[in-house]
């Protein structure tokens, strides 16, 4: 009876303990909801939820989210900073570390999240950076994206290797700057990335631009062979650019999908991991319950992706005021490309590690049922509480970044220095409009860089 009631004290925290892991599985659908309805405080309050301990990478990326949509771009930086402190604390630390925790239930490791995830903090920081005029930090988050690029290689990561819209983004940056060198690498490396992805189509404006680059570098045959690949205008000196990013959507998230596996009478466990396999293989099939010993419960994360939307941002630039002699006599317009898929970014990602989670998932299960059922030869009721725990804690790790756009169009506008108003409007496949947004006042120097960035959910 007293090993009864000691493994009950084991079982009730290690209950509870499971049951606050699962916690943001639940706050993630209210998160979303809040920021739908651009309830920045309550979203604030939500992502407050979540566990520091095991998950403070995501509290940080759902944060600085938030607050980036609030328009505290300071705050937001300060945040996405700690998110990048804990990024180099994880990806130096050894896996193996934890694999004790892991055992009982992977919601109890720390959250490291996809390379795709780690990426855009610095594309949220560049943002942040131009929109307080902080050009010098930005071009700092330039550089610092290259070398997280690096971190993520050197950490074995296969099926990340880049991204080419932010290698794009920073070759603008660069050119704000005034680092035309630098500019040229990421633009020859945006223009590599975009040729071989066939699931994106190149911006149209980036082989000009990259054009327009090397001719300020002098390089003559560079230039040339970029604008074999566009059909480029006549470069007009002086002229300024603006760029408008058009994030819509929510990008996939995981919820938990349960799956049960035969265990069979005449089955031998001597080898687990062989045996995890053996039970891999057996999965979806139908077997005679009558060979059947145990039904072993295993929980999966599962990716659930929004229907995607046939929709498309249409950028117009009306100057403020009329000059004497106005090069501009009718709004300027453009039609944004899709530049960047982070629901394919997330379903690579998925299906990427999908093996190796499903077998961590199935030998955990299986460790919890051997232990159970060599409890219940000695005693049934301890083997009982043993198998309550294995139940009660084996739940799917569904944590990612869940406040991202499903997908990135941007729209670029060669402008004349003056003052503009730059209208957005995201229509439907038949033209319908879907939804407008407007900023006045738009500054455009002669070889400035301005940014600006619209959120539709």
């Amino acid at each position: 009876m007293r090993l009864r009631v000691e493994w009950m004290a084991l079982v009730l925290p290690a209950a509870l303990l499971a049951a606050g892991c699962s916690t943001y599985s639940a706050q993630s659908p209210l998160i979303r909801q809040a920021m739908e309805a651009q309830n920045y405080e309550e979203a604030i309050k939500l992502t407050d939820k979540i566990s520091k301990s095991n998950s403070e990478l995501l509290y940080c990326y759902e944060l600085g989210t938030i607050l980036h949509e609030q328009g505290d771009y300071m705050a937001s930086n300060a945040t996405f900073e700690r998110a990048e402190q804990v990024f180099d604390e994880l990806y130096t630390k050894s896996i193996s570390r934890e694999v004790g925790a892991a055992v009982v239930n992977e919601n109890m490791t720390k959250y490291r999240g996809d390379p795709f995830e780690a990426v855009l903090v610095n594309y949220y920081k560049i943002l942040n950076y131009l929109f307080l005029e902080q050009t010098a930090d930005a071009l700092v988050e330039c550089r610092r994206l290259n070398q997280k690029l690096q971190v993520i290689h050197d950490a074995g990561e296969t099926y990340f290797v880049d991204d080419p819209f932010l290698q794009y983004l920073t070759a603008l940056v660069y050119e704000r700057g005034g680092e035309m060198q630098s500019a040229e690498v990421s633009y020859r490396r945006s223009c590599e990335l975009y040729d071989s992805d066939s699931t994106l189509v190149c911006p149209p404006s980036l082989h000009c631009d990259a054009a327009e680059n090397a001719r300020r570098l002098g390089d003559k045959a560079q230039a040339a062979e970029y604008e074999t690949h566009a059909a480029c205008p006549p470069a007009v000196a002086g002229r300024g650019r603006v760029l408008v990013v058009v994030e819509s959507g929510v990008v996939a998230r995981k919820v938990e999908a349960a799956i049960t596996l035969p265990i069979f009478n005449n089955d031998r466990y001597s080898n687990q991991g062989a045996y995890s396999r053996e039970l891999y293989s057996r999965a979806g099939q139908h077997y005679d319950p009558r060979i059947v010993k145990y039904w072993l419960r295993v929980a999966l994360p599962a990716l659930q992706e929004d229907p995607a939307r046939d929709e498309r941002a249409i950028v117009r630039a009306t100057p403020a005021s009329v000059s004497a002699e106005p090069r501009i006599d009718k709004p300027a317009e453009v039609s944004a490309t899709a530049v960047e898929d982070l629901d394919g970014q997330a379903r690579r990602a998925y299906h990427e590690k999908q093996g190796d989670v499903f077998l961590r998932a199935i030998a955990r299960a299986l460790a919890k049922y051997l232990a159970s059922d060599v409890a219940a030869q000695k005693d049934t009721g301890l083997g009982t509480l043993i198998n309550l725990l294995g139940v009660v804690t084996e739940t799917a790790d569904t944590r990612s970044w869940t406040t991202l756009p499903r997908a990135i169009q941007a729209a670029r506008l060669d402008l004349d220095p003056g003052k503009y108003k730059i209208e957005v409007d995201i229509v439907d496949a038949r033209g319908a409009l879907l939804t407008h947004q407007s900023f006045d006042d738009v500054e455009v120097t002669a070889d400035g860089l301005e940014v600006r960035r619209v959120r539709v959910r």
